[in-house]
C-alpha cells in the first residue's frame, strides 16, 4: 500500500528549498491481510459494597446498677466542710454507689452522704486505695470542690470524712 503524504512534502520542501510540486513522500506499508478478530475481555464486575443502616446494628441496653446497702458507722466533718455547709445553703443528702477497693470484686455499696447545696453534679472518684489493716479508701470529689473520703472497715460498715 502506498500512502502519499503531502504535508510531509511541504515540510521537506521548505527545508530543502524546493517547491511543493517537485517533492512527494511515499511510504510503503504492509498489504492488508485478512481482518483480525480482537477479543477484549471486560474487567471483572465487583459486587457492590454492603450498606449499613443505623437501625440495623444491635442496640446495647444498659443494665441498671445494683448497689447493696451498707451501714454508715460515723460521719466526721472537717472545718472546711463545716464552712461549706454554712456558706452554700446547708447540707443535702445524696446516695452514691461506691466500690470497695479492698475486697477485690466489683460489688457496689450504696452510701448516703451529706453534701452542701452547691454540689449539684455527680461526684468523681479521685482516688481508691487499700490502706493499713485492709481498709479500703475511696475519695469522691464534686465539681464545686467538696470531697468525701469513704473508709470501708474490714468487718463491715463505712466511715465518712468530709473535707
Amino acid at each position: 500500500m502506498r500512502i502519499l503524504f503531502a504535508a510531509a512534502g511541504c515540510l521537506l520542501a521548505g527545508v530543502v528549498g524546493q517547491s511543493v510540486a517537485d517533492v512527494s513522500v511515499v511510504v510503503d506499508g504492509p498489504t492488508p491481510a485478512a481482518p483480525v478478530e480482537v477479543h477484549v475481555e471486560a474487567p471483572p464486575v465487583l459486587p457492590p459494597p454492603p450498606v449499613y443502616h443505623a437501625h440495623a446494628a444491635p442496640v446495647a441496653v444498659a443494665k441498671p446498677v445494683e448497689c447493696c446497702p451498707i451501714a454508715v458507722l460515723r460521719e466526721l466533718a472537717l472545718p472546711s466542710a463545716k464552712h461549706a455547709y454554712r456558706c452554700h445553703g446547708g447540707p443535702i443528702h445524696q446516695t452514691i454507689c461506691v466500690d470497695n477497693p479492698a475486697d477485690g470484686c466489683a460489688k457496689l455499696y450504696s452510701v448516703s452522704v451529706c453534701v452542701p447545696a452547691c454540689c449539684t453534679g455527680p461526684p468523681v472518684c479521685c482516688d481508691a486505695k487499700v490502706g493499713l489493716l485492709g481498709r479500703g479508701y475511696a475519695v469522691y470529689q464534686w465539681p464545686c470542690g467538696f470531697e468525701a473520703v469513704i473508709t470501708f472497715r474490714v468487718h463491715g460498715g463505712v466511715l465518712i470524712t468530709y473535707r
